[in-house]
């Protein structure tokens, strides 16, 4: 198994378990890791209609480089044209298993080998004697151990790589940037086509700030067993992240999924309220009642405003509707029918109003039911913050990245923002899901989970209130709220997914993913199949 993002200190733990327990030497792991990137590059070459014509492998002095002389050993032996570049200072040192893969290198005669120095100080055609060849660069200059700014001959090397324009792959990660900690901003980094990283993935893959810098990842199995128990550093002082997390992937989301029951009803399906929609915003009610209904919800009752009921009852005639008093927006419920439901929704299209406010306050101390807030229920969240101590117990908050930064104050950067996710969930003893392109959920406890699915099509308006409905769809059906917290964002992002095989990123729009919601329950049904 490979669904895990695991920090630097536990991969290292996880290569030194492995090579105890089969057992191998890091030589030979550095030979698989090689091996299988290569058969990677060449499985996606073959799929080119421009195929690459010529590598240009740039290689630290490290293991990372290491690597690259195995990946280029490889690919030559396929009968690719390679020049192989090092990069390292003058009497620095390389580790034994560089210089022992450089030795097994140098015994291809035909296999140009040069040093960085040499090359840069040349025209490319001097080495490669055609300008016009289909060129792609292999970057293996630093590995997952870097832990401050490149600096000196490999900086120079990261701006000749970014400077050449051609797609690059790196090799487990882009040379520069860090793993698990923030990447100073003036700080060379490689700008990869492609990273291949091996057996796990990283935390700075699934952050906004690396976007530009890793492009499409793959995660490559090489063997290495996962340690057990997985220990997290979770001890103050440090700026980088030292808590591991699990990826919510097909395979857990297909178990997680409830198998339909012969003889259910719509009272065994759940009843949950949603209070929701205002004067100006009747449409997040009808998006977020839409994703309800389609999440499996056996009743909906909606509390909102008369115009915003006129709508719904139009869009969604499956819904029962509690008007509010106020026309323009939501003031008051009748508490005391609360028992009648299994679960509560609370926030899009809700506004901000004083009497709204109160509204909330009076749900939080009167709720007796698992609760979703978003939107605007966060919003009132941050202007009356004495209300997070009214917050029930694994609640589920689901911001997005503007809205969980007004909650939990603004972070240095997006490492910062996942330290500052886990301390408020704990703080509060919340469950809280921060929607992003890599979605990631903080459990009550602080275990971390990155969602995998989605696409940059959903980032658009109401997505949120679709994700909202689907929850509070989950909960009412009795889902635990720390399984509804993954189960949720996975079959939403999937339902995305699904509904751009008829879509565009430019066109999909909230009620797309709405109407995939279906498509995406059965894809994980029929998942479950092809795994028995």
């Amino acid at each position: 198994m490979n669904n895990y993002i695991l920090t630097r200190n536990q991969i290292r733990e996880s290569e030194k378990i492995t090579m105890l327990e089969e057992p191998i030497t890091s030589l030979d792991l550095m030979e698989r890791a090689g091996t299988v990137m290569a058969q990677h590059i060449l499985q996606k070459k073959a799929t080119l209609h421009h195929p690459t014509e010529l590598y240009l492998i740039f290689c630290g002095h490290g293991n990372n480089g290491g690597d690259g002389l195995v990946i280029a050993r490889k690919l030559h032996e396929a009968g690719e044209k390679i020049i192989v570049v090092t990069v390292m200072e003058e009497n620095s040192r390389c580790t034994e298993e560089f210089a022992t893969n450089l030795q097994r290198l140098k015994q291809q005669e035909t296999l140009p080998i040069t040093d960085f120095r040499t090359f840069s100080q040349h025209p490319l055609t001097d080495f490669c004697g055609n300008d016009e060849l289909r060129i792609a660069v292999i970057d293996a200059l630093f590995g997952i151990g870097l832990s401050r700014p490149a600096s000196g001959i490999q900086a120079e090397a990261i701006r000749y790589i970014n400077q050449l324009h051609v797609p690059v792959w790196a090799v487990d990660v882009p040379s520069g940037l860090m793993t698990d900690n923030h990447t100073p901003d003036n700080s060379p980094r490689v700008h990869a086509t492609t990273t291949c990283t091996f057996q796990w993935m990283k935390w700075a893959y699934v952050l906004p700030e690396n976007g530009p810098y890793v492009g499409a990842v793959h995660v490559l199995d090489i063997g290495l067993k996962l340690p057990a128990p997985l220990k997290d550093d979770v001890s103050a002082g440090t700026t980088a992240l030292t808590r591991h997390a699990e990826l919510t992937d097909a395979g857990w989301a297909a178990h997680a999924l409830k198998l339909p029951q012969k003889f259910a009803h719509k009272g065994s399906n759940g009843h949950g309220l949603l209070i929701a929609g205002s004067k100006k915003m009747p449409g997040a009610a009808v998006l977020a009642a839409g994703a309800a209904l389609r999440g499996g919800i056996g009743k909906l009752t909606v509390h909102t405003t008369s115009n915003a009921a006129d709508a719904l009852s139009i869009a969604r005639p499956e819904a029962i509707i509690d008007r509010d008093r106020n026309e323009e927006y939501n003031t008051v419920f009748a508490w005391e029918d609360l028992p009648a439901f299994q679960a509560l929704a609370i926030g899009p299209g809700l506004g901000t109003a004083a009497g709204t406010a109160a509204l909330l306050k009076n749900c939080l101390s009167e709720i007796p039911v698992p609760m979703v807030m978003d939107a605007d229920a966060l919003n009132l969240l941050v202007q009356n913050k004495t209300l997070l101590s009214y917050l029930p117990t694994r609640t589920i908050l689901t911001p997005h990245i503007g809205e969980f930064d007004r909650i939990a104050g603004k972070p240095a950067n997006d490492f910062d923002r996942i330290q500052r996710l886990v301390k408020t969930a704990t703080q509060y003893g919340v469950i809280i899901v921060l929607k992003g392109a890599h979605t990631i959920t903080a459990l009550s406890d602080g275990q971390l989970f990155v969602n995998t699915t989605g696409n940059p099509g959903m980032a658009t308006a109401g997505s949120g209130d679709v994700l909202t409905g689907l929850t509070l769809a989950l909960l009412a059906q009795g889902y635990t709220p720390e399984t509804t917290a993954r189960l949720a964002p996975y079959l939403h992002g999937l339902a995305g997914d699904l509904a751009l095989n008829e879509q565009s990123t430019e066109s999909l729009i909230a009620s797309d993913i709405i109407d995939h919601l279906g498509a995406a329950f059965s894809h994980l049904r029929n998942h479950i199949i092809d795994h028995q």
